[in-house]
């Protein structure tokens, strides 16, 4: 048996363990995805709100259609005089037959009973079309949000790389800035310099500010769109295919994830629908009919008395010729198809369009990163040796001061097209409607 203070000692280094690992895990920032973030935006938008909206409207419509297999109950009441009535004495001599009073009432309940309706089921038929399309639409609309998630998060990404650079060339100077104070309070070098350095520094100081306020103003904006706050901590990235082959996609079956493409299917079903209750309207219909009330003289004409009566039967409605409107209508919906045909076509061509020049921008800016790298490299070797000699006293502050600005532009063009490469591939997989991971 092991002894006890084996076991304590496991214990203990466990609960070091597991508070290290936690310890580290609260220290690590958070990470946002670009993805996520855009899915986020969709949902958090005031507009998705109209999904509910949408399938309460069809489901009211439709009820509405539903109860139209119903009985109609309908109450009527009139009180009447007539300036003349019918007075069968006078056209039969010798015969007394009563005459009908001048005045006269009649209350009445009426029930209708449809039996069979054809544009009923069409017209359920088309509700639910159109609340398909109205979703697609809807989502069409709110796909939009990922280009604005887009914009605002390359925002913030391209001004953290360049306050990273921008903040490195501060630390470069204030080392250099202390040793030409050193060099002015020995006498060795001119106030001048130590000045220049002073006004260097200043206006990287005053660079980074601006870009810290850039930077603020793009988190604002993306913590809108996404509806949440952004820890300052966090840590923003993209999830890209890193292959080039994922990037040389225009096919119509990849534009078809598009889901303006899904609208323009859900609307051609709509005119399918619409084209369906138009024809039904053709049809006959046929109805049960009933009829009960009190009055006077009720259903004997010649009556002088108030009496109840009940009447009941079958209505036929057909109306085979309505003076082409039905064909008319159809024409319409043809013309109807062939409009929305042509903007589908249109609109395919645009993302065609569109997909050639992100291929386009995407070849550029790899072939100017390779380039990029380069320059940088070969301008951090030139500050090198222009600190080494400027720290010998070899260069003056100007000189050193020109090299690193060149140092620190050719970062700053490097970070920006690194974004700009991440960014022009999310916008060709959006382009694509394709999700950017």
């Amino acid at each position: 048996m092991k002894p006890f203070g084996t076991h304590r000692g496991v214990c203990v280094a466990l609960v070091a363990l597991t508070t290290a690992i936690a310890a580290h895990a609260q220290a690590r920032p958070d990470t946002l995805y670009l993805d996520d973030l855009q899915r986020a935006a969709e949902r958090t938008d005031r507009r998705s709100a109209q999904t509910a909206l949408l399938t309460a409207q069809t489901a009211l419509r439709l009820e509405t259609i539903r109860r139209e297999r119903l009985p109609a109950i309908s109450t009527t009441a009139t009180a009447q005089y007539l300036s003349d009535v019918a007075n069968l004495g006078s056209v039969l001599p010798g015969v007394t037959v009563p005459v009908v009073r001048n005045d006269q009432y009649d209350a009445y309940v009426s029930v209708r009973q449809p039996l069979f309706d054809a544009t009923r089921i069409r017209r359920a038929a088309l509700e639910q079309a159109q609340q398909l399309e109205s979703q697609a639409r809807l989502n069409a609309v709110l796909f939009q949000q990922r280009a604005a998630v887009s914009e605002a998060f390359f925002g913030v990404v391209l001004r953290d790389a360049q306050l990273r650079s921008i903040t490195a060339a501060i630390a470069d100077l204030d080392a250099r800035l202390r040793v030409a104070t050193t060099r002015v309070t020995s006498g060795a070098a001119l106030p001048s310099e130590q000045l220049l350095l002073e006004a260097e520094r200043a206006r990287r100081i005053q660079s980074r500010d601006e870009t810290a306020l850039e930077r603020a103003a793009n988190r604002e904006v993306l913590a809108a769109l996404v509806g949440r706050e952004l820890p300052s901590g966090v840590v923003l990235t993209v999830r890209l295919p890193g292959t080039d082959a994922a990037y040389s996609r225009t096919t119509t079956d990849t534009l078809r994830a598009r889901p303006e493409f899904t609208q323009f299917d859900r609307a051609r079903a709509v005119l399918d629908a619409r084209r369906a209750a138009t024809l039904a309207q053709d049809l006959p219909r046929v109805s049960a009919f009933g009829r009960s009330g009190y009055g006077r003289p009720g259903q004997n004409p010649l009556g002088r008395s108030f009496d109840t009566y009940w009447s009941a039967g079958v209505q036929v409605d057909w109306a085979p010729f309505n003076w082409g409107r039905t064909r008319r209508d159809k024409e319409v919906q043809e013309l109807q198809a062939a409009t929305m045909q042509s903007d589908e076509a249109a609109f395919r061509e645009s993302l065609k369009r569109a997909g050639i020049t992100e291929r386009a921008r995407l070849a550029i800016l790899t072939q100017s990163l390779i380039a990029d790298d380069s320059i940088v490299s070969l301008r951090a070797r030139i500050l090198r040796e222009a600190r080494l000699r400027y720290d010998e006293g070899e260069v003056n502050a100007a000189d050193y001061v020109a090299r690193l600005t060149e140092h620190l532009t050719a970062q700053l063009d490097r970070d920006a097209r690194r974004v700009r490469l991440d960014e022009s591939r999310a916008h060709y997989l959006t382009t694509l409607g394709l999700e950017v991971h």
